[in-house]
């Protein structure tokens, strides 16, 4: 920010507002609105050194004047209305003052907490007036700006930290409203009563714009239940009825009715359900209450509505050929990168996402919105009594996590049918790619299958430890076609398993003779089979159990004294989530009902073990390794300043070797930042140290991993 100087008289419509600049008056700029000016008039400009009050730092405002300077884009201002209006609630009889855009300045007129809009660039009198000055301009790109919401940036910005609401405030003209819904009255009785979508692809970059072939294949999936509607502002896309043409949409278009913002908000108030990539339509919609899909691929879209109670974000799981994503580039004026490699308009990602996914995420908004729904009574973990509260919603399931013991569930409970997993598509759950259960069924002989499953790093991590326990009788439970039998088959152990698809059990008895028994619990088994065991394993079983406290204690009861049993499970504070937080809605990983139906945090899986009677409880995860890191971390390229002045640039390919080389003491040592978590639990007393056991492990399988055995000639 400068502040500038007219040399002369100044007659100049510019950033939304006419200005009637006398010689010498001042005026504060934000450095990228000085540059938007035309040459001619940032000449009739000269900089002034004035001295600017100081930056707000959570002071008491008691009777005190605060300037926020924002230059602000429409969804921007809006994202700031929560920490204006706590402030303002905190400090009742302070003076609050907010420079905005013209273009930004229509969504915050008439807010009651909001004293005075002044424009952007700022006179200077106004300015000085000002007891503190909170400068919420020049933020994209910047890392603060990159990694909050704008709703928790600008919390942060005015030290306010949580609002008792954290949607912003939208005012609805109501003519404008009475205007609009003749017409969408209008759409609902063509439509023999539809509900109403608004679909608003068109994004403020290219980037970020949805493909209107999206567009058709959603209208096709939602077509019994909405019709669609268009509402494109007058600075956006001009070709919106060619696109619809040109795709066959059959979309109602009342971009030509959208005359300002004002229009846009009306339209929202009146939709019944938005799907949008425009993140100021979002947040319209988030201050209005309507289920709301996010579609987003550059920018995380759970980063954008994570405050929202209403909005289900959906992202893909993308990696291209020059980017991860979400890459986090704000793009304005042509392709991404990625794009233009691939000779496409629009961006890969958004491409890759699929239509079902979207539809069904609106599903779930819609589910989002419901206020009397079943919730659990208890946990069913640790029994905890009392208000457990929602998580997520998803593949329309609802996801409660206990305040207790940490364990995340769905409720009421949906196991899904692993017959019908192996022998077809699972048509209800998300996925965007395979389900792992086809991949098990394309087998080779004993010797491959033994190499290859050995390799990985959630079975090689286990070599070590599986090598230096007494051998005896070994149950694998959910066995699947029997790959760990043969592993530990040739370890020495007596091999059985029990699995729940039939198909399973067929392929291990037929291809590997196997002693496997079809059984979906415990209680199904035969007491022939029942005989203790020395050893039990469960690997990615307990998240499908929907009585986990019985299984593990059935467990238990079915092991010898002193004998041990090994689980996993996916992990909650993997690499990945570490990196980037836990993120809801991941649709690409099946970590959902009905596939998985309770997810675990380390001191959850240990609580219960314990309480199922464990006496020896050991927690792990696979070893982090350079695959890992690059699911959490996405390396960019950098241009580095050499000291005598030249620059050199560093591309994605070295920044990734340096990355993964400087975390090589990780790859050895971390415990829980792997993509696979265990829990060693022995019943009894044990005389073998687990735990020096363990550490070697992770060492040796981190070693073989990344480097291999060394042994080529």
């Amino acid at each position: 920010m400068k502040v500038w100087k007219a040399k002369g008289r100044i007659e100049l419509n510019f950033n939304g507002y006419d200005f009637h600049i006398k010689p010498g008056d001042k005026f504060l700029f934000a450095d990228d609105v000085f540059n938007l000016l035309p040459e001619q008039a940032k000449s009739a400009f000269e900089q002034a050194h004035s001295v600017l009050p100081p930056f707000y730092k959570g002071e008491p405002l008691r009777g005190k004047t605060l300037l926020v300077i924002a230059q602000a884009a429409i969804g921007d201002a809006l994202c700031m209305t929560p920490a204006l209006r706590e402030i303002k609630k905190k400090y009742p009889d302070m003076t609050l003052n907010v420079s905005i855009s013209g273009r930004a300045k229509p969504v915050l007129e008439g807010l009651p907490y909001i004293d005075n809009l002044l424009p952007m660039p700022i006179p200077f009198k106004e300015v000085a007036r000002a007891d503190y000055i909170v400068k919420v301009v020049e933020m994209v790109n910047t890392p603060q700006f990159d990694n909050l919401s704008l709703i928790d940036y600008y919390l942060w910005k005015l030290y306010i930290y949580k609002a008792e609401k954290e949607t912003p405030d939208v005012l609805v003209d109501e003519a404008i409203l009475h205007e609009m819904k003749e017409r969408f009255d209008r759409i609902r009785e063509a439509s023999g009563g539809k509900k109403v979508l608004l679909f608003h692809y068109l994004a403020s970059s290219v980037h970020r714009t949805l493909p209107p072939r999206l567009l058709k294949e959603i209208e096709d999936l939602i077509w019994d239940e909405y019709v669609p509607v268009i509402c494109a502002l007058p600075d956006e896309d001009i070709t919106v009825e060619t696109a619809l043409d040109v795709y066959g949409i059959r979309a109602a278009n009342f971009s030509v009715f959208m005359k300002d913002i004002k229009y846009l908000i009306a339209s929202v108030a009146l939709s019944d359900a938005v799907i949008t990539a425009d993140t100021a339509t979002l947040h319209i919609a988030a201050g209005l209450g309507k289920p709301t899909v996010l579609i987003s691929g550059p920018i995380d879209a759970e980063l954008r509505a994570s405050n929202y109670s209403t909005v289900i974000p959906v992202s893909p799981n993308y990696k291209g050929q020059t980017c991860i994503s979400p890459c986090m580039q704000h793009a304005t004026t042509e392709p991404c990168i990625e794009a233009q490699v691939k000779r496409q308009f629009y961006s890969p990602c958004i491409d890759s996402i699929p239509p079902k996914v979207i539809y069904l995420a609106l599903k779930d908004a819609e589910l989002l919105l419901q206020k009397e729904y079943e919730k659990p009574e208890r946990c069913i973990v640790c029994d905890f009594n009392g208000d457990i509260p929602l998580f997520e919603v998803i593949n329309s399931a609802r996801v409660f996590e206990c305040p207790s013991c940490g364990l995340q569930f769905t409720y009421p409970m949906k196991v899904m049918d692993y017959d019908e997993a192996y022998d077809k598509e699972y048509d209800n759950l998300l996925k965007f790619g395979e389900l792992s259960y086809e991949f098990y069924q394309n087998l080779k002989d004993e010797k491959v299958e033994i190499e290859n499953w050995s390799r990985l790093p959630r079975f090689n991590i286990l070599i070590p430890i599986l090598s230096l326990l007494p051998k005896g009788r070994l149950l694998d439970i959910g066995c699947s076609t029997g790959f760990f039998m043969l592993i530990a088959k040739k370890l020495g152990f007596e091999v059985y398993g029990m699995e729940a698809s039939e198909k399973a059990v067929k392929i291990a008895k037929d291809k590997f003779k196997l002693n496997v028994v079809q059984a979906l619990t415990l209680d199904e088994l035969s007491e022939e089979v029942k005989n203790p065991y020395d050893i039990i394993t469960a690997f990615e079983v307990l998240e499908h159990v929907h009585e986990p406290m019985k299984f593990l204690t059935d467990i238990y009861f079915l092991l010898k004294q002193e004998g041990i049993f090994i689980l996993s499970c996916p992990p909650f504070y993997k690499f990945e989530n570490t990196a980037k937080g836990y993120r809801k809605y991941k649709w690409w990983y099946n970590d959902y009902p009905p596939h998985h139906v309770t997810r675990w945090k380390p001191w959850t899986l240990h609580y219960s073990l314990k309480k199922a009677g464990f006496d020896e409880v050991h927690l792990f995860t696979e070893p982090l390794i350079p695959g890992t890191v690059l699911e959490g971390v996405n390396p960019f390229s950098v241009n580095l300043k050499l000291p005598d002045g030249k620059t050199i640039n560093i591309d994605t390919n070295l920044t990734k070797a340096i990355v993964l080389e400087t975390l090589k003491p990780l790859y050895l040592n971390s415990r829980l930042l792997g993509n696979f978590q265990y829990a060693i639990a022995v019943k009894g007393k044990n005389s073998i140290n687990l735990e020096e056991i363990i550490k070697k492990a992770i060492k040796y399988s981190a070693v073989e991993i990344i480097w291999g055995k060394g042994d080529k000639l």
